[in-house]
């Protein structure tokens, strides 16, 4: 296991923050943190899509979706699953968020362990929509221009979930979502833009705006944010900017140089100036 333990002073306030980065995995490193402690879970678990000899072009050489961590049967999708949905209730304290990103290959599944064997209480699903969605591939079904977020609280002890609502009506916007005007549950975000890529490259690299519209609505500066499922550090850099505190827990080594970087930027790389316009 390796820790990178990062402290910074959050521009806007001068309070102090962290963010703690684990190299192991999620199973080992979740039942070591505290019951209770963690305010917001962002998790894009693996989504079970991935083939053992990957997916080619009809027109190309190029093949996609062959990343050995995200292959799975169904069965040992479902106990993979309910494994760390478990383990992430136990953490969070009453009246934090757990914010789930998916595919129709997951989702639905994830839905159904969280109606059904846990105590959380769904608020709200959010569809993300992306403008500029790869075209399909194989020319056999409707272009996948959406992703899917499970927004869910666990409720309790006389608490609820924290939602900031009018920091969502003036801070979130987007052609689907006029500034002002209660925020919708249809998010219009593009995909990774290469600004943000700057540090290296992930498959799965989600938006800075995705992010900051997650931690934005359900968390106050000082609170702490959890990823188990870490990948590129998105989560933790915008925890970071937006003053709070984060544990980022990523199973590949190769992903760290990633992370490292995104949490301590040289000056004026390519993207920092599109980091700072999202500060609150």
């Amino acid at each position: 296991m390796v820790l990178l333990d990062f402290k910074f002073t959050y521009s806007n306030s001068k309070q102090k923050t962290y963010a703690k980065i684990y190299n192991d995995d999620c199973f080992k490193i979740l039942p070591k943190i505290p019951s209770e402690s963690i305010d917001l879970i962002f998790a894009d678990p693996p989504y079970g899509l991935a083939k053992k000899k990957g997916l080619g072009w009809k027109f190309s050489k190029h093949i996609t979706l062959e990343q050995k961590w995200d292959i799975f049967t169904k069965d040992e999708l479902f106990k993979f699953n309910f494994q760390w949905i478990k383990e992430c209730i136990r953490i969070l304290k009453y009246g934090g968020s757990l914010w789930i990103s998916g595919t129709f290959h997951n989702i639905y599944q994830i839905g159904f362990i969280i109606q059904f064997m846990t105590n959380l209480k769904i608020n709200n699903s959010i569809v993300w929509f992306k403008p500029n969605a790869q075209p399909n591939i194989t020319c056999r079904m409707f272009t996948e221009s959406t992703e899917h977020l499970i927004w869910a609280s666990k409720n309790g002890n006389g608490k609820k979930w924290k939602f900031n609502y009018e920091m969502t009506k003036n801070l979130i916007h987007d052609d689907l979502n006029p500034k002002g005007k209660q925020t919708r549950n249809v998010w219009w975000i593009p995909l990774t833009p290469k600004s943000e890529k700057w540090a290296g490259i992930h498959p799965t690299q989600k938006p800075i705006e995705l992010l900051r519209r997650i931690i934005l609505s359900c968390t106050n500066e000082g609170d702490t944010v959890l990823d188990p499922f870490l990948g590129s550090g998105t989560t933790s850099a915008v925890a970071k900017m937006l003053g709070r505190n984060s544990i980022g827990i990523e199973k590949e080594k190769k992903y760290l140089s990633i992370i490292k970087k995104r949490l301590n930027p040289p000056q004026r790389k390519i993207g920092e100036e599109a980091l700072t316009e999202i500060i609150v």
